[in-house]
């Protein structure tokens, strides 16, 4: 009820005043005119969607982008812990009633930090969300290793890995989590959005498949500490694929955010 139509929606269905008047209330009387003008130019420029596009230089650079930060954080650690909380806190020596009570506020940190997220993303930008949150997540992740291989050895409270938890996925909520989706829905050029968001969503899905079939095998064979190290590590690949090759999105629209891509694509 809430929410304006898409203004690129109406001009295609020529409603045109209408999208004006949404123009007018995020850019102000002076810009808008020169938005719909914007929009009908690159409407009037546009080709049916084709596969084969996403090969083209600028289109394929997105996709690969979009595929590998939907893969990359899967293999971060953050449904490793939500779905296998439980058995984490178990292993550490906690009794079956406290670690389910400890995954209730793990999930329960997971959801007002989305909402905090969805409160500061337009303000702090998604890059500079990434660079605090999965440096926050790298941090707290080798604590969470330290933990459990040095742990008993200093007879360290189970509070410790409750406390790097939960600090793991407060920076994980607010970064990672809220960017992945608002990125992958605007970072595409309209022409080819419905293909790429198609493989980038299903990239995303096998990488949950993945880790949630992985995680356990990980957690006996690599233990625990060496599960949340390896977590830490792909972070790394994560944090520099959206410093060197993704641009800031945050306060674009998406006729300026297509304009780009072509243009990366053309110095290719």
């Amino acid at each position: 009820f809430l929410i304006p139509e898409s203004p690129r929606w109406l001009i295609v269905k020529a409603r045109e005043q209408k999208a004006l008047s949404i123009f007018k209330r995020i850019y102000g009387e002076k810009e808008a005119e020169n938005q719909v003008t914007n929009v009908k130019n690159l409407i009037a420029m546009e080709t049916k969607s084709d596969w084969r596009m996403l090969l083209q230089p600028g289109f394929r650079m997105a996709l690969f982008i979009g595929v590998a930060l939907a893969m990359l954080g899967q293999f971060m650690g953050v449904n490793a812990v939500l779905y296998y909380g439980p058995t984490i806190f178990t292993e550490s020596g906690l009794s079956s009633g406290d670690s389910l009570f400890y995954q209730v506020l793990v999930g329960l940190v997971n959801m007002l930090t989305t909402v905090l997220a969805l409160a500061i993303i337009d303000k702090v930008g998604r890059k500079q969300l990434v660079y605090w949150g999965v440096s926050g997540m790298i941090i707290t992740l080798i604590l969470t290793g330290l933990y459990f291989r040095f742990g008993e050895q200093l007879n360290m409270s189970q509070i410790f890995l409750l406390v790097f938890f939960l600090l793991y996925i407060f920076c994980c909520a607010i970064s990672i989590c809220a960017v992945i989706f608002v990125l992958l829905s605007e970072m595409y050029p309209v022409k080819v959005r419905g293909a790429a968001m198609s493989v980038a969503g299903l990239s995303l899905w096998i990488g949950t498949y993945l880790i949630g079939q992985l995680t356990p095998w990980m957690l006996s064979t690599l233990t625990p500490a060496g599960t949340f190290w390896l977590f830490a590590v792909m972070c790394v690949p994560y944090i520099m694929i959206v410093w060197k090759l993704l641009p800031e999105t945050t306060g674009k629209s998406l006729e300026e955010i297509e304009e780009m891509w072509i243009l990366k694509g053309k110095q290719k």
